[in-house]
């Protein structure tokens, strides 16, 4: 996989999740078993607009060849991703969210093997 590929297919995952929690938190929400009283539905707004803000910098950042940026950009998600990847865990195992929060396990995980794939070498960056 091509770095700008790996950018523009986080960049979207960040779009199409985020843009829901944004926009109608009333619904996504329940899907991983939150209960929905507004502090839940402000924080699901934030959460959101977070995703969705991320999404667009890693895809408007695709086409990006300078190393020291792909890196940072990288190295920012990897951290930013960790903490998703343990709290989603944390929520899933101790039953504040459903089983459906599992899946951003993996999808916090894939971008994390993602991102330590192409730190691992230069190479993979151009």
């Amino acid at each position: 996989m091509k770095i700008s590929t790996f950018l523009a297919v986080f960049g979207l995952l960040g779009i199409v999740f985020g843009l829901p929690f944004f926009a109608v938190p009333e619904l996504t929400g329940p899907l991983y078993g939150v209960p929905e009283n507004p502090h839940t539905v402000m924080q699901a707004r934030y959460f959101g607009a977070t995703l969705f803000a991320v999404g667009v910098i890693h895809w408007l950042s695709r086409n990006i060849r300078d190393d020291a940026a792909i890196c940072a950009l990288l190295k920012g998600g990897l951290f930013g991703n960790a903490g998703g990847l343990a709290i989603s865990a944390w929520a899933a195992m101790t039953g504040m969210q459903n089983q459906l929060a599992w899946s951003s396990v993996g999808i916090y995980g894939l971008l994390i093997a993602g991102a330590l794939y192409f730190l691992a070498s230069p190479e993979r960056r151009t």
